[in-house]
């Protein structure tokens, strides 16, 4: 047994609040770009893509809508990643720079950590609707969804406990599988005559309401992973891997998620909850419903190890003396729970304006903070009492002011404009006018 133990714990990550040594940052952009493409190819983005569709936009304009909400939401991912490349931190413990030691562990660790449970939750609910789907067509055996997604729930826990190595290991075997699943889908669904013909149509009138909403949740949703984008590349050897591995990833992973959500939901018709259902009457065989299990279980695979390892890594950051495993482990628990709830799909919209608001006030203090710093930070000061990063009792008391009323202000503005952008930019515009009234004080008091 201690054999056993021996062998299996070294390839259990030790590195929760601690840097990655200089030494172990060897990922190249290939297992960037690998873990990317997969984050992107998930259920939530083939849903989302379907329930555009469904939602009266046509096939270009929802492709289009989210590569570029994709696009402009990773600019900002990939600016914070810097810290974990340049200094092998995780995004929770950098955030203490502009919030302050206790700020960045009592107010962006808990939220990133209650955001991980909400999309473990809505992607195996999503996932849970093609199972219950395959198993009501297929097999005629009707379970309910809440059932189906806590039994899935559990069965995905063990390799986000594991770590980093681990994910390394488990996205380079999937991806092939999923991109194979992809093209027998396409394929056996090729021939059949479409429910729409609704493809290439630009929004007019009404429509450019729905993209805004669209547009608004895309890049709302990616931005509340902006406090720990630094996690999935504080393994990574350089900058130039970060931007060309993450980037490339990231938009062959959303072309390809949302192209197939749209583009079956233009073949088959109907509703996003029936998506798979609809397709399984279209094209009954056994070829198909083989794919599409490989391909859901894969895809929540995938993403949902993400959502556990960066939950249990933002918990650590609350719980210090607790180790990222035993972090991860509690994460784990409240996201079964929550995977029994079917309202958390059906109040995604919603959710996501709430979520995306908060999140972009708090990007926008961060982008600000770090970029005046000239990117660099004392990393020893992250981790001291009444040190660089202390302030005043362990918080930043005028940033968290600027990212309270930033997001009070994005409430008032209309759905039909960039809601994120604007947050963003105001919360930004706030902190840096900020930093230069707290200079020229400093500056009169010297003088």
């Amino acid at each position: 047994m201690r054999s056993l133990i021996t062998r299996f714990m070294p390839e259990i990550e030790v590195y929760g609040t601690q840097p990655v040594p200089e030494n172990l940052r060897q990922a190249g952009s290939y297992d960037l770009f690998v873990i990317m493409t997969n984050f992107l190819v998930n259920p939530a983005s083939i849903y989302s893509a379907a329930l555009g569709v469904a939602g009266g936009l046509s096939f270009i304009a929802v492709v289009i809508t989210q590569v570029v909400a994709l696009f402009v939401a990773m600019v900002a991912l990939l600016v914070m990643a810097r810290m974990g490349v340049d200094y092998g931190l995780t995004g929770q413990m950098a955030c203490r720079t502009a919030l302050g030691v206790r700020g960045g562990r009592w107010l962006t660790s808990p939220l990133r950590a209650v955001c991980s449970v909400y999309w473990f939750a809505f992607q195996t609910l999503v996932s849970s609707l093609a199972l219950t789907a395959i198993l009501s067509e297929y097999f005629d055996i009707i379970l309910p969804l809440t059932t189906v997604a806590l039994l899935f729930a559990v069965l995905q826990v063990a390799v986000a406990l594991v770590g980093y190595r681990w994910l390394q290991g488990v996205f380079s075997r999937a991806l092939p599988l999923k991109i194979l699943c992809l093209i027998i889908i396409v394929a056996l669904l090729w021939k059949q005559p479409s429910a729409s013909n609704n493809w290439f149509h630009l929004p007019a009138g009404n429509d450019w309401l729905l993209v805004m909403l669209w547009f608004n949740a895309v890049v709302g949703s990616m931005l509340t992973n902006v406090t720990d984008s630094a996690d999935l590349v504080r393994y990574v050897k350089n900058r130039r891997c970060l931007w060309a591995g993450a980037m490339s990833g990231a938009l062959c992973g959303v072309v390809l998620g949302a192209g197939l959500g749209a583009w079956l939901m233009m073949v088959v018709g109907g509703s996003a909850d029936n998506l798979y259902h609809n397709v399984l009457r279209a094209e009954p065989g056994l070829l198909m419903v083989a794919a599409i299990v490989v391909l859901i279980v894969m895809d929540n695979w995938t993403i949902n190890v993400i959502n556990l390892y960066t939950g249990g890594l933002s918990l650590s950051h609350t719980l210090e003396p607790v180790s990222r495993f035993t972090c991860t482990l509690l994460i784990s628990l409240p996201a079964i729970w929550l995977s029994g709830t079917p309202e958390v799909i059906h109040n995604y919209l919603q959710i996501m304006e709430k979520a995306g608001v908060l999140f972009s006030a708090i990007a926008g203090v961060l982008l600000v903070d770090y970029s005046c710093r000239k990117w660099q930070l004392n990393v020893d000061a992250l981790y001291q009492v009444n040190g660089e990063y202390w302030y005043q009792y362990g918080f930043r008391i005028s940033a968290l002011l600027i990212i309270a009323l930033a997001s009070l202000a994005g409430f008032s503005v209309p759905d039909s404009w960039p809601l994120p952008l604007i947050v963003l930019l105001l919360s930004a515009g706030s902190y840096r006018l900020m930093l230069h009234c707290e200079a020229r004080n400093h500056l009169v008091i010297k003088r």
